[in-house]
């Protein structure tokens, strides 16, 4: 069949044109054209909606945007509202946003989307409204975020009244959009193995899945692998430690400089680098200032995804993770293709990829000198370290971004066999 595939998404972009092209951040717009050659046919049409990047957004975010054209790669966008509008803003245009979506959920064959906040209501109508008219569809969370109040909580980046608001009125408000979406929508994708479970409940059409970014050619090739591992088996050398994402508050960049910092002084050589940008980033280059770390750490800005990044990221052996909330960031599967081991709190997605086979080293939730020792521990275990980058090379093959559309094109394909059974109520 030709279809028209519609996706639904909060990610915003930046209208390029007047023929529908756009500009979006750049790995999620190679996402957008793998998945429409991947699905051939059942694409003939791929369009994306969502909010629009606001001028000084687009502005500041500089290399990580990349065009799509909607004429060359066949995908346009069509933008619902402002990204950053506000709460009252957004309710006094939701008629005309509703009206909107409509138009665009009746021409479409198939509808791609989630669940919304309770404020925005956006991704599930977009659902409901496509399983009202009878059209195939898939709904993705792509975080289980039911334990986040309570970290957001524990760690007084919230008030107990934020905490309250949000375990009252905003968990029920999700809990019952996923109750309705694995009895509703044809083909209900839940990153997780615990969330899939907890909601699937053994339904066929409810699956867990992983969102890697990368494909095969960007797995570290062998012989820059080699190389790594005989400069990390050289006595003196020092280990090579990273963050790449975003500079904000709840990835605890600022937990990793404290860890790095009493790795140091406990004797491991080693150097960290800090990839990306945010409002953060004043504020932490003021903490590695404070710990007087010198020139253990460097802060190198955004890189687009692609080599650029890539050849950076060859060199490192170890990514640091301490998220504040629950967190299921691209970048740890990317560490694994880039030939790097990761070093987490424990959270439900660092503990599930370690139980999947993914070279994660689990600490304790928020233990900074836990972080640290295990840094150090690392750099004077580096035989094991070689072993566990191996692991996660493995594990990269497995995980990568083609293989996991594969799936997601199977089960889609499978949606419009015949006979195919309706998602069940």
């Amino acid at each position: 069949m030709s279809g028209r595939y519609l996706m639904v998404l909060p990610v915003p972009a930046a209208p390029s044109g007047d023929d529908g092209s756009f500009e979006i951040e750049s790995a999620f717009a190679d996402h957008l054209r793998m998945l429409k050659r991947v699905l051939g046919p059942l694409a003939e049409t791929l369009v994306l909606t969502g909010p629009e990047l606001s001028a000084d957004a687009r502005a500041n975010a500089g290399t990580r945007l990349a065009r799509v054209d909607a004429q060359r790669d066949g995908i346009r966008f069509h933008a619902m509202f402002p990204a950053d509008v506000g709460r009252a803003g957004y309710l006094r245009a939701i008629p005309r946003v509703m009206a909107a979506l409509y138009a665009e959920v009746k021409q479409a064959d198939i509808v791609h989307s989630g669940c919304s906040p309770l404020y925005r209501p956006f991704e599930f109508p977009a659902l409901m409204m496509a399983s009202a008219l009878g059209k195939k569809t898939i709904s993705v969370t792509d975080i289980d975020h039911r334990r986040s109040a309570r970290m957001n909580y524990e760690t007084g980046r919230w008030s107990r009244t934020e905490y309250l608001v949000t375990r009252l009125m905003h968990d029920p408000f999700m809990h019952l959009q996923h109750l309705i979406a694995v009895r509703r929508c044809s083909l209900a994708l839940l990153k997780g193995q615990r969330l899939a479970q907890d909601y699937g409940r053994g339904r066929p059409h409810v699956k867990p899945f992983l969102d890697s970014a990368y494909s095969h050619e960007h797995i570290i090739p062998n012989d820059r692998l080699e190389k790594k591992l005989a400069a990390l088996a050289t006595p003196g050398s020092d280990l090579e430690v990273v963050y790449f994402g975003r500079l904000v508050d709840y990835k605890g960049i600022d937990a990793m400089l404290r860890a790095v910092r009493r790795a140091v002084t406990r004797g491991a050589r080693m150097r960290f680098q800090v990839i990306g940008g945010g409002p953060a980033e004043p504020a932490l280059r003021a903490l590695a200032a404070e710990l007087d770390l010198g020139a253990t750490v460097s802060f190198v800005g955004p890189l687009p995804f692609g080599a650029p990044l890539f050849d950076r990221l060859y060199d490192a052996h170890v990514l640091l993770a301490a998220p504040l909330s629950e967190d299921t960031p691209r970048s740890a599967l990317d560490a694994c293709a880039m030939g790097q081991a990761i070093v987490a709190y424990d959270t439900y997605y660092y503990r599930e990829l370690a139980e999947l086979g993914a070279p994660v080293e689990l600490v304790p939730w928020r233990d900074v000198d836990a972080l640290g020792d295990r840094i150090l521990q690392l750099d004077r275990a580096r035989p094991r370290l070689a072993q566990m980058i191996r692991q996660g090379i493995v594990f990269a093959g497995d995980n990568t971004q083609e293989s996991w559309l594969d799936k997601r094109v199977g089960w889609t394909r499978a949606l419009f066999d015949e006979g195919a059974a309706p998602a069940p109520s």
